[in-house]
């Protein structure tokens, strides 16, 4: 229910996104630079036994590693930790991951700490790596830019829904004046802040709904396995046992027949 009612929320306030202006809190970056500095979120489980949950996370993370040295580096979750630091990464920030995820501190944490290095220049780009959550049978491990706001993702509206609350919004009154308290970049930067934790908190609650079907599905398998594997070994031992009774039949009629 929380993912859901986080999918909707987000989905209302996402087209807020397109008023935020470039070179402003939070809006579009300039130009590409070879020697960005971008900042890595990465969500993984803090236990393993999920399947291929943690090792799509760290193969989509790890070539982007690569591929960007210029890189800082966050991990929620232990196994993330564990395996970007066994492939010699550098780890700013590790965090457990929250399975709760009722009200997660760490979230507003990694915010308020990635947000203000973006808006002071101190990274160019910020990222989260975590997975998609589509049903409990399909899950897709995806890179996010969190910042700064792209105009050209949809956030799970569908272009015709966009495009009408776009419409909407430019057939509003022109001739209104509005006040803002304390003032409007200060509204915008709390904006930013703000839709910044809930793509956060909604990437935690996608992985965290996609770890426990990974789960599931792992330990379905496992026991299945396990059932098929007890199924052979009961018919192997029945062979043995069957055999083992006509060899002792066999050697009790070749002695009755000897003393005949």
């Amino acid at each position: 229910d929380r993912l859901i009612n986080s999918q909707l929320w987000f989905d209302s306030i996402s087209p807020v996104k397109r008023f935020f202006e470039p070179n402003r809190v939070g809006g579009q970056a300039g130009e590409s630079n070879t020697q960005e500095h971008t900042t890595l979120i990465v969500f993984t489980s803090n236990r393993g036994l999920c399947g291929a949950f943690n090792s799509n996370i760290i193969k989509l993370a790890a070539p982007y590693l690569k591929e960007n040295k210029n890189t800082e580096l966050i991990t929620i979750g232990n196994r993330g930790a564990s395996t970007l630091t066994a492939l010699g990464k550098e780890i700013k920030l590790a965090y457990q991951k929250n399975d709760t995820a009722i009200e997660d501190s760490s979230v507003r944490e990694i915010i308020d700490h990635v947000y203000y290095k973006f808006k002071n220049g101190e990274t160019d780009k910020v990222l989260v790596a975590y997975t998609d959550y589509k049903s409990a049978i399909s899950q897709n491990a995806v890179l996010k830019q969190l910042y700064p706001f792209s105009r050209t993702q949809q956030f799970g509206l569908g272009q015709n829904d966009t495009s009408r609350k776009m419409e909407d919004m430019k057939q509003a009154p022109k001739n209104l004046e509005y006040l803002y308290e304390p003032n409007k970049y200060d509204l915008l930067e709390y904006l930013a802040l703000r839709i910044g934790q809930a793509e956060l908190y909604q990437a935690l609650l996608e992985s965290n709904a996609s770890e426990h079907s990974s789960r599931m599905v792992a330990m379905k398998n496992a026991t299945d396995a396990a059932k098929e594997m007890a199924e052979d070994l009961v018919l192997v031992f029945n062979k043995a046992r069957q055999a083992a009774i006509t060899q002792e039949i066999a050697e009790i009629s070749a002695g009755t027949a000897a003393v005949s």
